[in-house]
C-alpha cells in the first residue's frame, strides 16, 4: 500500500487528468450528473488505485484511519465532484462510516459491502420542514411506533441529499425510546421520494429532495444499532465527515486548487 502522501500525490493527478475535464463538460456543455457518470468517474478512480478513502480493504477501498485520509481528501477536494468520483462524498461518506460501527453482520453484507464498493448511493433523511429539525435534531418530529414485528414511521423530510436514485435511505425518528435510526430500502411503498428542491449545488446525482413516510412498515430488522441511541449514531457520523470533507479536507483542497 502506498503512503498517504504517494496516495495524494496521485489523487491529484487523478483530480486534474479525469475529474477536471468532466466539471467543464458539466459547466460548459452542460453534461448531466447523473449515476452514469458517477459510475465512470469511480471506475476510473479504482483503475487509477484511488478509490475508496475511507472504505475498508475489503470492500475495495484503501482503509485510511483519519491521519492518513486527510492528505487525500485534501487532493480530492481541489475538483469540485473529486469526492464523488472517489466515493467519499456526502451523503455516503458518513453512511459509509456509521454502518461500519452500528450494523449487524446482515446489515454490512447487505447493506454497507454495496455501498462502500461503490455500486450504490444511499441517502439520509433528517431534515424536516419548519416546524421540525432543522439544525437542531431536538425539534426532530418524524415518529416511529413499535408494532408485534416492526415499526410503522411517519414524518416528512426535505433536503434530503442524494434521495433520487438511492439504494436506500437512513431514516432519522423519534421513538417512545428516544431518537433511532431505520434502514429504508427504496422500493419500500410507504417512502415516497418527491421533488428535488432548487439548490445551489448540482454536484450530487441524487439532488436533494423532499421526502415522506406515511406508514412506513419496516422490519425490527431495520434498525441500525440500538433504539434510542440515534444522536449518539449520528454524532458518530458526522465528527469523521465534517472533519475530512466539509471545513477541512475539501475546503483546503479548493482553496489549494484556485
Amino acid at each position: 500500500m502506498p503512503s498517504p502522501q504517494e496516495l495524494a500525490i496521485r489523487t491529484r493527478s487523478f483530480i486534474d487528468d479525469h475529474v477536471l475535464p468532466v466539471e467543464r463538460e458539466l459547466v460548459v456543455d452542460g453534461r448531466p450528473m447523473d449515476d452514469a457518470l458517477r459510475l465512470e468517474l469511480q471506475k476510473a478512480a479504482k483503475e487509477a488505485g484511488v478509490f475508496g478513502p475511507m472504505s475498508a480493504v475489503e470492500h475495495g477501498g484503501l482503509g485510511l484511519d483519519m491521519r492518513g485520509a486527510a492528505p487525500v481528501m485534501e487532493a480530492a477536494g481541489t475538483g469540485l465532484i473529486g469526492p464523488l468520483a472517489l466515493n467519499c462524498s456526502a451523503p455516503d461518506d458518513g453512511n459509509i462510516h456509521l454502518p461500519a460501527h452500528a450494523c449487524d453482520e446482515e446489515q454490512a453484507r447487505r447493506y454497507l459491502a454495496p455501498l462502500a464498493a461503490g455500486d450504490v448511493r444511499s441517502a439520509i433523511a433528517m431534515t424536516e420542514p419548519a416546524p421540525g429539525a432543522g439544525s437542531d435534531p431536538g425539534m426532530l418530529m418524524t415518529v416511529a411506533e413499535e408494532t408485534d414485528d416492526g415499526w410503522v414511521i411517519n414524518g416528512r423530510k426535505h433536503f434530503t441529499t442524494g434521495a433520487e436514485g438511492a439504494a436506500f435511505t437512513i431514516c432519522v425518528a423519534n421513538t417512545d425510546h428516544g431518537v433511532t435510526l431505520f434502514l429504508v430500502d427504496q422500493d419500500n411503498p410507504g417512502m415516497t421520494v418527491g421533488r428535488r428542491m432548487p439548490t445551489l449545488d448540482h454536484s450530487n446525482p441524487g439532488g436533494h429532495s423532499e421526502v415522506e413516510f406515511a406508514d412506513c412498515v419496516v422490519p425490527n430488522s431495520a434498525v441500525l444499532g440500538e433504539v434510542g441511541l440515534g444522536h449518539d449514531y449520528a454524532q458518530a457520523r458526522l465528527a469523521p465527515s465534517r472533519l475530512a470533507l466539509l471545513p477541512c479536507g475539501r475546503c483546503r483542497g479548493c482553496s489549494r486548487a484556485s
